[in-house]
C-alpha cells in the first residue's frame, strides 16, 4: 500500500488513469493534500503556489459540510496563455485560466483535472500547461484520436467529454469539436483522472 500522506506535486508527473495526475493520488485525504500543498506556497496571503515545473498558480478552494468541493488552480501570468494570438484583450472571456482542479468528495480526492490554458497555432504543443502524459506520450495538445489504439472512447454529448473504457481505467478527455466522427482532428484540451470509468 502506498503512503499518500506526503507526495510530490509535479507538472510533468505521468497521467495514470484511475490513480493519479500531477502526482496527486486519488483517495488521498484533504489533510494529506494540504500537508503536501504547503511545500509549494510562495505567497500565502495571495494564495499563490508553484509546483515542481509549474508556472505560478492562484488557488481557490471551497467545501460544503460533507467535504465535497475542492481546489482550483489558475494561471496568474496571462501572458502564458498566448491570448494575443486570438484575442484583442486579456480580459476576453474566451481566455482560459484554469490549470488544475482537485475535486473532493467526503474529504477525499476523487478526481484531478488539468486544462490546456494556452492558445496555440495549429500543430504547436503547449509549453506552460500541465506536461504530464499518458503511456504512449499522449497529453494536453495531442490529438484525441491518438488514444484509439489504447482504448475505446465513448462521447457524452451533454458533457462534451470522451470516456475511456473500463480496461483502460478512469479517464475523461475533453476535445474541442464534438464527436470524433464530426471533428477527427480535435486536440485534447483537458484530462481528468477519476476513480473508475463510468462504463465499468
Amino acid at each position: 500500500m502506498t503512503n499518500t500522506s506526503c507526495f510530490i506535486i509535479s507538472w510533468s508527473a505521468p497521467v495514470v488513469p484511475s490513480h493519479s495526475l500531477a502526482g496527486i493520488p486519488l483517495g488521498a485525504h484533504v489533510e494529506d493534500f494540504e500537508r503536501s500543498l504547503s511545500k509549494y506556497v510562495i505567497d500565502e496571503v495571495e494564495g499563490l503556489y508553484r509546483f515542481v515545473g509549474s508556472p505560478v498558480l492562484r488557488m481557490e478552494k471551497s467545501f460544503d459540510s460533507s467535504g465535497d468541493g475542492g481546489y482550483g488552480f489558475y494561471v496568474v501570468d496571462l501572458g502564458l496563455t498566448n491570448w494575443r494570438l486570438y484575442y484583442d484583450s486579456q480580459s476576453h472571456p474566451g481566455i482560459e485560466t484554469r490549470a488544475l482542479h482537485v475535486l473532493t468528495s467526503g474529504w477525499k480526492i476523487h478526481a484531478v483535472k488539468a486544462w490546456m490554458f494556452e492558445c496555440l497555432n495549429v500543430g504547436d504543443k503547449p509549453v506552460n500547461s500541465y506536461q504530464g502524459e499518458l503511456s504512449g506520450g499522449i497529453g494536453l495538445g495531442s490529438h484525441v484520436r491518438e488514444l484509439l489504439p489504447y482504448t475505446g472512447l465513448e462521447f457524452d454529448g451533454a458533457e462534451e467529454w470522451f470516456y475511456t473504457d473500463k480496461n483502460y481505467g478512469g479517464l475523461e478527455v475533453s476535445g474541442c469539436g464534438g464527436d470524433l466522427n464530426d471533428a477527427p482532428d480535435q486536440v485534447i484540451m483537458a484530462l481528468a483522472v477519476i476513480k473508475e470509468s463510468p462504463s465499468s
